[in-house]
């Protein structure tokens, strides 16, 4: 709290009094108040404060005399004053607007999952009465265990060992801790595989009834328990399910007025509504869009904010000076028409859509497969990242282009429309398609299209192969792993639905390894191969 700063700006009509422990800082004829806020709170972040702050009975004090003896770069006008204030201020204001945005996304979130996960609301295509089981009805699930910290054999290994304090990580790509082989055979921790539900069991505060996921092998600790995925559902789901329950499962603990822990029969007899397989994809799918969303908005805010502190450094030190009003540093969207002038639904409509024009024929109509392959690769050419798309087993899939919106609305725009010629079914171009390639040239450009006829010709065993290798690439990425056949092997071998693609001779070592390359040079993605 010590050299924590505000401005007073008479927003009270009478007379208001302070407290003794605070600090009136009046500015005289010269000196601009938003400045000296500015430069009192980069004094507060950076310690000035604290490095003179008397400290008596264990509380800081800073005290009048210390602060009128303390001597800080000032810039000699007050207009230089106010341009510097005015530049900081945009960009509190930058982040501000961040802030509201995402709390926005987040109650938009909430609210959809309480409609989504309770069957309340259904997405489009599913019909039909859910049912409820019991976790013990469809999967099972085990605790972790702790070895002994009294024996340094046991400790700093390769295997990763997660305490219960990292369920705030919610999706778990690396924990801190590690254990040698020894630890793991000599300890009641276990390896428990990828996209496990984890959800803790006791712990200090808020984490009993946190709920994760591990997107990585890993051990835990016995305040943890791994709810283990397979094929009768969709993990993803069940994660989202029960982390809307934070409440109901720390009330399900044992003890005196469920003060006590959860332990692994409770967890197996918690009730979830249990859509069919394909629903529960179509959930997850939309509620991890959301996630993603939230996700790039904290990054362009934390981005946001590294920059202004960079800022403070240099314009409250005299290290840059500016003699003008400058443009704000940094620009962020707005949940505006103006500045986000189409939805993510209808971008995706007007992508199938011209792909359909360019590869879809009466003859051979473009099937969802290989519109689906189509999209992930453009995506990843213009902008370097493909989200939403989901492992299923015909490669990269996204069931929200389907689920979520975006064919019905290229379907009802009339820029596209079913078409079925022999054996052959699937999407070409309508009436109004060009509506359609109008708005892909002005979002991608008239260059992204000519990238893809690269494909043109590729049959979709190719370019599932090609989809597929690099979406376990970028897996290995993201995990700071290197990016060669084994490790890619590995990802897919890791799931369920996946696994089968290896007995496959397009998946073979040498066909891998050709993938690899060509993902390599596609996307320019030159760390992390071996």
């Amino acid at each position: 709290m010590v050299g924590r700063c505000s401005i007073y700006r008479d927003e009270y009509s009478e007379a208001c009094a302070i407290q003794n422990q605070l600090l009136r800082f009046r500015v005289r004829h010269g000196v601009c108040a938003d400045f000296a806020a500015h430069l009192f709170r980069h004094c507060q972040q950076t310690g000035v404060f604290a490095r003179i702050a008397l400290q008596t009975t264990s509380i800081a004090h800073l005290g009048g005399s210390r602060f009128e003896r303390l001597s800080l770069p000032w810039p000699e006008t007050e207009s230089e004053q106010r341009v510097i204030a005015e530049v900081l201020s945009d960009v509190d204001g930058l982040i501000g607007a961040f802030d509201k945005l995402i709390a926005k996304k987040r109650a938009i979130k909430q609210a959809a999952m309480q409609q989504l996960l309770t069957g309340k609301t259904r997405l489009p295509g599913f019909s039909g009465k859910w049912e409820t089981k019991r976790i013990e009805e469809f999967t099972d699930c085990t605790a972790g265990g702790t070895p002994s910290t009294h024996i340094s054999e046991y400790w700093g290994g390769t295997i990763r060992w997660m305490n219960s304090g990292e369920l705030n990580l919610k999706v778990v790509y690396d924990v801190e801790g590690r254990i040698t082989e020894l630890g793991l055979r000599e300890s009641s921790t276990k390896m428990i595989p990828c996209r496990c539900v984890l959800i803790g069991l006791a712990g200090q505060g808020k984490t009993r009834g946190t709920v994760a996921m591990n997107n990585v092998e890993l051990c835990t600790n016995q305040s943890i328990a791994a709810v283990f995925p397979n094929e009768s559902f969709i993990p993803e789901y069940l994660y989202y399910n029960l982390d809307t329950r934070y409440d109901e499962l720390r009330s399900m603990s044992t003890g005196d007025g469920g003060r006590g822990g959860l332990n692994l029969r409770i967890i197996r007899a918690i009730e979830v509504p249990f859509p069919p397989a394909a629903e529960q994809t179509a959930i997850a799918a939309v509620l991890s869009d959301m996630d993603a969303e939230i996700e790039a908005l904290e990054r362009r805010r934390d981005k946001a904010k590294s920059i202004k502190q960079g800022m403070m450094q240099q314009l409250l030190t005299g290290r840059i000076r500016l003699v003008k009003p400058q443009a704000p540093a940094v620009s962020i969207g707005t949940d505006t028409k103006a500045s986000k002038p189409h939805s993510w639904a209808f971008n995706e409509a007007v992508v199938i859509s011209t792909l359909t024009k360019h590869f879809g024929k009466e003859e051979f109509p473009l099937g969802r497969k290989g519109y689906t392959k189509l999209s992930y690769l453009l995506h990843r050419h213009a902008e370097r990242q493909a989200e939403g798309y989901l492992k299923k087993a015909a490669g990269p899939y996204n069931p929200k282009t389907k689920y979520g919106g975006p064919e019905r609305i290229a379907l009802e725009s009339g820029y596209i429309r079913d078409h079925k010629r022999g054996p052959y079914t699937g999407l070409i171009a309508a009436d109004n398609i060009a509506e359609a390639e109008g708005y892909f040239e002005k979002w991608y450009g008239k260059n992204t299209i000519q990238w893809l006829e690269q494909f043109r010709f590729k049959k979709n065993d190719d370019l599932e192969l090609l989809t597929t290798v690099d979406m376990a690439a970028e897996e290995l990425r993201k995990t700071g792993k290197t990016v060669h056949v084994v490790g890619v092997k590995s990802v897919i071998s890791s799931h369920p639905e996946w696994k089968a693609k290896l007995d496959r001779e397009v998946f073979s070592d040498n066909n891998i390894v050709k993938a690899i390359e060509t993902s390599r040079r596609l996307f320019g993605e030159e760390s992390g191969y071996e």
